[in-house]
């Protein structure tokens, strides 16, 4: 009897001892915040690094890491391969990742177009013709480029150079081409040192716009999530949008800030700081019918330009909360 006695409570004992062991690897603090992955271009602005800096995220109930990647193809990659959960990127590539087959949402617009094409001397963007301009072949601001010297110029790829020049070596760059064309805050980076503005993309878009062939607001990056995760985790895709516009909202009202926040991220001086803040618009509305028209004539444009290579007018791929 004291045998079989011994033997029920060793067994009680590794029993117990089992599921202490199989429960270890579980959170202990049941207040522990859910992770979300959002991947961005690595310099390259928006409001995620406000939700970071400011935690929107940890406010609204989750966490965000933050994937900073190369090149935009390295963004649609962690899309395609699922390696994260949201993206903020060209609203071009969104329609274009769309037609590619792959699932994803927009979810919101962070900021409008604030790319420029930037030069040594004054002239005007038909002037572009027989010049050699320096870009990031990959990214959606050459594409747009390519799309408004077509439609507005009639200007082909076969009217100028293109030499493929990395972020990083765009200012280098100037010594050997006549103009590049580059986004923020390498734009607000090369006007404090005096480059002359040939002309901003935001200026395109009024030509464009004046034309008839764009309606709505210039829209320059946009939110999207994954369509598996959206319908996993609602409530976090639900909850990542309000952090947004939170940090959009911190940005517009906190401009001192904002530019101590992106000045550390980007090892920016003041005057650079203060054009940046100065000709940067960031959205801090949901997706709206206004919104969606200029998403889907940026769409038009880049079609018209022959980046896109089917008319996106009919696409729908907006999730609105």
């Amino acid at each position: 009897m004291r045998k079989a006695l011994a033997l029920l409570l060793i067994g009680l004992v590794v029993m117990v001892s089992g599921c202490i062991s199989s429960n270890s690897t579980k959170p202990t603090n049941t207040n522990e915040l859910p992770t979300v992955k959002a991947a961005t271009l690595l310099g390259g602005i928006s409001t995620l690094d406000i939700m970071g800096a400011k935690g929107f995220d940890r406010k609204n109930g989750f966490k965000v890491e933050v994937l900073r990647l190369g090149k935009t193809p390295d963004i649609i990659a962690a899309l395609e391969k699922g390696e994260t959960d949201f993206a903020v990127i060209p609203a071009e590539m969104a329609a274009k990742l769309a037609q590619s087959g792959v699932k994803i949402k927009i979810i919101g617009v962070d900021m409008f177009q604030n790319q420029a094409i930037i030069g040594k001397e004054k002239m005007k963007p038909e002037e572009l013709k027989g010049k050699k301009i320096g870009a990031v072949i990959a990214s959606g601001t050459f594409k747009l480029f390519q799309a408004y010297m077509k439609v507005l110029y009639n200007l082909t790829p076969d009217d100028y150079t293109v030499v493929n020049v990395p972020p990083g070596s765009v200012e280098d760059s100037l010594k050997s081409v006549d103009a590049v064309v580059i986004w923020e805050p390498i734009v607000s980076q090369l006007m404090a040192k005096n480059y002359t503005v040939i002309a901003t993309f935001s200026e395109l878009w009024n030509e464009a716009k004046e034309r008839g062939i764009v309606q709505g607001p210039p829209v320059m990056l946009v939110w999207v999530v994954r369509e598996d995760f959206l319908k996993e985790h609602g409530d976090l895709v639900d909850a990542f949008i309000k952090a947004q516009i939170e940090s959009a909202e911190f940005w517009k009202t906190h401009p001192a800030e904002t530019k101590e926040i992106l000045g550390k991220l980007y090892h920016l001086d003041e005057k650079t700081l203060d054009i940046l803040y100065s000709r940067t618009e960031v959205n801090d509305e949901r997706l709206s019918d206004e919104l969606i028209t200029g998403i889907k004539s940026e769409w038009k444009l880049t079609y018209l330009g022959g980046y896109l290579k089917e008319n996106s007018e009919n696409l729908d791929i907006f999730y609105r909360g």
